[in-house]
Parts: C-alpha cells; sequence; structure tokens
C-alpha cells in the first residue's frame, strides 16, 4: 500500500486508540461515533496486518505492533500539528493545558509545587498535577502521554530514542536528626553514624548510597524503619534518635519547616544529578517546551544557593 492510499485520519484514530485504550474514550476524544473509531480500527488492521488492540474485559490492550509504532505516530502528528498550527505567538498566558508530572515526593516538594506557583502568575490555565513514578511504567506513560515530563535520578542512560533527557541540577544527600540529638554537637564517627538508627524512605533512592559511603570502611547502615513516605519518616525522626537522609534541596525546607537539625556525615558528600525526561512528541510543542523551560529555570535557581 503507498502512502497517498492512507487517510491521515487513520493515524489519528490510533493515537486517539493508544492513549485511551477504548473505542468509546477515542470516539469522544474525536467527536466521532463509536461505529466510525471502530471502521478506522478495522482499516488499520488491515493496513498494519496486524490486530494493534485486544480486547480485555473493558479495555483495548495493545499489541507489540502497535506499541512499536505509537512513538512515530505520535511524532508524525505532532510534525502534523506544527505544520497547521496558525502563526500566532505563543502567550502562555492565553493558554490552557494540563500536564502531568512523575516525579518522587522530594521532587514534587522542591520543584512541582515551586513550578505551581510560578504557573499561578504567569499562565494561571496553565496546570501542573503530580503522579508518582513507577520506574518500569514511565517511558510507556510518557509515550502515550499519561504523564508529560519524568523527574528522576540521573543514574542511568537514557532508556529509548525517542525519549528525550535534560539534566537539571546536581543535589547531595543530607542527613537530619531532632533538636537536641546527641551527634547535633559532635561530627559522628563512622562506625557511630553506621550504627545509629537510620528511617529509609522506601520511594526515595537516599538510604543505598549511605550504605555503600559507609561500606567503603567495612560499615553497614544499621536501618532501623522503612516507611512509605517523607512524612512518616519526618515523624519518626522528630520523636527519637533515628537519623532520615534526604536530598539536600529537600532537607533545606524541612530543616525551616520542622525544626530539625543537619547532622555530619562521615563521608565525603554524595552527589547525584538530577534530570527531566519527555517523549520526543513534544518537542515541537510551543506550550510544552515553555514549561520545559520554567522547570528548567526553577532548577537553576534552586542550583545556585546549593
Amino acid at each position: 500500500m503507498h502512502l497517498r492510499e492512507v487517510d491521515a485520519n487513520l493515524l489519528v484514530t490510533l493515537d486517539a486508540l493508544l492513549v485511551d485504550a477504548s473505542v468509546t474514550r477515542a470516539a469522544e476524544r474525536l467527536g466521532r461515533s463509536a461505529s466510525a473509531i471502530s471502521h478506522a480500527l478495522a482499516k488499520l488492521r488491515e493496513i498494519f496486518n496486524d490486530e494493534l488492540f485486544v480486547r480485555a474485559g473493558q479495555k483495548l490492550v495493545p499489541t507489540t505492533k502497535a506499541l512499536e509504532l505509537a512513538p512515530t505516530v505520535h511524532v508524525i502528528l505532532a510534525g502534523m500539528e506544527s505544520l497547521l498550527r496558525p502563526n500566532k505567538p505563543f502567550d502562555p498566558s492565553e493558554t490552557s493545558r494540563d500536564f502531568a508530572v512523575a516525579a518522587s515526593e522530594a521532587g514534587e516538594l522542591i520543584l512541582v509545587q515551586p513550578l505551581r506557583r510560578r504557573l499561578h502568575k504567569l499562565a494561571p490555565s496553565v496546570r501542573v498535577g503530580w503522579m508518582a513514578p513507577r520506574p518500569e511504567e514511565n517511558i510507556d506513560a510518557l509515550r502515550n502521554s499519561r504523564c508529560h515530563f519524568v523527574i528522576d535520578t540521573e543514574e542511568a542512560t537514557v532508556p529509548a530514542p525517542d525519549i528525550r533527557a535534560l539534566k537539571l541540577f546536581d543535589d547531595t544527600l543530607a542527613t537530619l536528626g531532632r533538636p537536641g540529638h546527641p551527634f547535633a554537637k559532635r561530627k559522628p564517627r563512622g562506625a557511630a553514624f553506621a550504627n545509629a538508627d537510620h528511617i529509609a524512605v522506601n520511594a526515595l533512592p537516599a538510604i543505598e548510597p549511605v550504605d555503600r559511603a559507609l561500606a567503603r570502611d567495612g560499615l553497614c547502615c544499621n536501618i532501623s524503619s522503612r516507611v512509605p513516605s517523607v512524612l512518616v519518616g519526618l515523624l519518626l525522626a522528630l520523636n527519637s534518635d533515628a537519623l532520615i537522609t534526604l536530598p539536600s534541596s529537600l532537607a533545606a525546607i524541612l530543616e525551616k519547616q520542622f525544626g530539625l537539625i543537619r547532622i555530619n556525615q562521615p563521608f565525603r558528600p554524595i552527589a547525584f544529578p538530577l534530570r527531566m525526561m519527555w517523549h520526543s512528541s513534544y518537542d515541537r510543542d510551543e506550550c510544552h517546551e515553555w514549561v520545559r523551560g520554567q522547570l528548567t529555570a526553577l532548577a537553576r535557581e534552586m542550583e545556585r544557593p546549593a
């Protein structure tokens, strides 16, 4: 089959089905009837010689072929939209959009919340929602627009060629304890620090680097509690001698809010870079690009005091 024989609206339908996983929701999104979407799906199956979607209860599950097509379809449609977009200059103050950011609790507090405040002033109708990151699903979520940005640590290479990544800033790890903690007035030796009670926050990759740093001297971090959130960890730290290790950018906020004190670590500062990832189909999206710029600016402002 030649390109001239393919209706571009079929790709629009395929993109909607990939995002919504439902004929009914795709029809609502595109303002068409469910039967028209079903007819388009039949044509798509014929063109690609693949089922593309199989039914699982009320949902449509994409086949391997459909998942392979998804990034290319997103890029093609983004390019078409860019071609057809009026030449009116982009004005964030007049734009209405919703974006989702996948980030840890720390990322939500140090980047997403300040971004919301900034957007409220500059672009009141551009809204940003937070979602918990799922490392095994982040790439699929970016490809299918379930989230538009992922904030994570730069521990691995960019996982796929259609995923973009930009380093935001280098953070370090800080250890906090309650006011009057035994380590408040003196820097603990390695063994004393390792043997103290430590709180590990499941959603933050903070205690593992500390354990690796201690392991260089043959020591092992005594993890007394594993908690689901930063808030639970803070409450434990405030009411015991247990220590909690967090990104320094977050620790700076919590020291002021909760009266915690910073504990000197018996090893060199542990640095880790934070990055932002997005799907290449949004490269030319002016609003997405503008929000990326706002996130980058916030990160630069945070890095200067650090």
